[in-house]
């Protein structure tokens, strides 16, 4: 069966937050599912953030989040990946790039001059996929202020 890509709605929201919370414990990250599933409801709500989902013979198995953002440095609105899991039983099937290429398509239609994101250094599969789409190496080091 063909991999059906589109936005999460509300009857999807336990499992977006199934898979996010997934991705979070694989990372060793705090993976409190009622925190994320507070993120996904604030995720929903929002009419900057993308929330997509994949599915293949009707399962879910693969999830997407991002934020539109605006930026003087790319002159534009950009959309900052948050999120991008592939359950692990799928990966290397062709999904996180299908995924990319339907945020990306849909990215131009709506005026998006840039999609930006970070990545694991342990994750060198996502790296190669990354740099084989056409993203490129930003020389900076992300910092967090919890407020």
């Amino acid at each position: 069966m063909p991999l059906l890509i589109r936005q999460a709605n509300l009857s999807d929201r336990s499992v977006a937050a199934q898979l996010l919370t997934a991705q979070l414990a694989e990372h060793h990250l705090a993976a409190d599912p009622n925190a994320v599933a507070h993120g996904v409801d604030l995720a929903l709500s929002s009419n900057s953030t993308w929330l997509l989902l994949a599915f293949r013979d009707n399962n879910a198995v693969a999830v997407f989040l991002a934020n539109e953002i605006i930026s003087v440095e790319k002159s534009g609105r950009v959309l900052w990946v948050e999120e991008l899991y592939v359950i692990p039983s799928v990966r290397r099937t062709g999904i996180a790039r299908a995924l990319l290429d339907f945020v990306a398509n849909d990215a131009r239609h709506r005026g998006i001059v840039s999609i930006e994101l970070e990545v694991v250094p342990t994750q060198a599969a996502a790296f190669a996929l990354y740099r084989a789409m056409g993203f490129v190496d930003v020389d900076r080091s992300r910092m967090s202020w919890q407020v």
